[in-house]
């Protein structure tokens, strides 16, 4: 009923409706983040964008949405994650998603130069990563990562800043209703720092 309910939704899908990467796992880029991280992303009709440890494919499903007549490259080197971005992609109907099963930045090489990039993994290659897209980025494109640590956030930084790209950095910090018997209590989700960078144009 849930996936009947939404499925000519094209923003703001519950979590639920994604097909995990494997049995039991959780890790997705939780609809209220997406959000945000779509929001930063600068989203037009004919975006061309890299999704970089693509994982579920929830980003990259609801940017191709939104991107109707554009297309977006999901990369990512777990294949039984790339199997449910397929999965995915079909049954929340994201025709316009190629999945790139591959390791970043190897496989970026033969993409074309994309006018957005969302970065939410990086698979311990993050400056490397970094490098090919300041690179390749079209001028005025925009750069999002999702980062869940100090250490990566410093090296991003630390990295954009010497190139002197404009930045802005969103720290998420969300707490959702839960519910304890006949009581309503709300639990925090893992604070997530949404880093946005601007190609010069």
């Amino acid at each position: 009923m849930l996936a009947d309910k939404h499925v000519h939704q094209f923003f703001g899908l519950p979590d639920e409706l994604f097909t995990p990467r494997r049995p039991g796992s959780n890790v997705i880029t939780k609809r209220d983040v997406r959000a945000i991280t779509l929001a930063h992303l600068g989203l037009h009709a004919h975006t061309i964008l890299w999704d970089i440890g693509s994982g579920t494919g929830s980003v990259a499903i609801e940017a191709a949405h939104l991107a109707s007549a554009g297309h977006v490259y999901a990369i990512e080197c777990d294949m039984e994650a790339a199997a449910a971005i397929k999965d995915n992609c079909h049954h929340l109907h994201a025709p316009n998603v190629s999945v790139i099963a591959g390791r970043a930045p190897q496989v970026l090489h033969d993409l074309p130069d994309p006018t957005a990039v969302f970065i939410g993994g990086s698979g311990g290659a993050l400056t490397a990563i970094l490098e090919v897209v300041m690179a390749r980025l079209l001028p005025a494109g925009h750069l999002v990562a999702n980062l869940a640590t100090l250490e990566h956030l410093s090296e991003a930084v630390a990295y954009l800043r010497q190139a002197t790209w404009e930045l802005e950095c969103t720290m998420v910090n969300i707490a959702c209703t839960r519910h304890i018997l006949d009581m309503t209590r709300f639990a925090a989700m893992n604070p997530v720092f949404v880093l946005t960078a601007y190609a010069p144009a």
